[in-house]
């Protein structure tokens, strides 16, 4: 069975109708069951995978697997501003120089040269939106710039947050499908 992929909005990027979440090798120590996982996937067409600092070592773990595979057999997301750390108050950081960091310490991990998408993770938990629209998402920019991601994201829950983030920010906006509760 041969996924069939579709692009994603205005972007360049072409994924897969399923998708690899790494929050499921979070609690994984070793790459064996998820090589065989993730090798059996993209055999089959899957190509595009999510993780983040958030998921424990789900990128220590994604970058193991998916050395030696060629770069062009998959789109890969992962997220900043959210990490996983035994202090509560480590948990988010939304500030330019977190975001810089988050952003190189992923694609070192990864083993990658940039990451596809980088979403700015959990908005809501940003201590003001402004810290939003004067650090992050600049931080996000500049990374793009560089090369570090192609693709700028947000992610959360609140609707709300989302849509006036959106409203409010000067990032290049790409209309990409979004899907909503009603």
């Amino acid at each position: 069975m041969a996924f069939k992929h579709n692009k994603l909005g205005k972007t360049k990027l072409a994924i897969s109708n399923v998708g690899i979440g790494g929050a499921a090798f979070m609690l994984h120590e070793n790459s064996k069951n998820a090589k065989e996982v993730i090798h059996a996937a993209i055999k089959e067409g899957v190509n595009y995978i999510d993780t983040s600092p958030w998921y424990k070592n789900s990128e220590r773990l994604l970058g193991d697997v998916l050395h030696g595979i060629s770069r062009n057999k998959y789109v890969i997301s992962s997220k900043c501003g959210r990490k996983y750390s035994d202090d509560i108050l480590e948990w988010f950081d939304f500030s330019y120089d977190s975001i810089t960091t988050s952003i190189d310490n992923s694609i070192k991990t990864l083993g990658c040269k940039y990451l596809d998408i980088c979403f700015c993770h959990d908005i809501e938990f940003a201590p003001t939106i402004d810290v939003l629209l004067s650090e992050a998402l600049p931080a996000m920019q500049d990374a793009k710039k560089a090369g570090k991601i192609k693709y700028i994201g947000i992610s959360g829950y609140p609707l709300d947050k989302l849509k006036q983030l959106i409203e409010l920010s000067d990032t290049k906006k790409k209309k990409v499908p979004t899907a909503t509760l009603r």
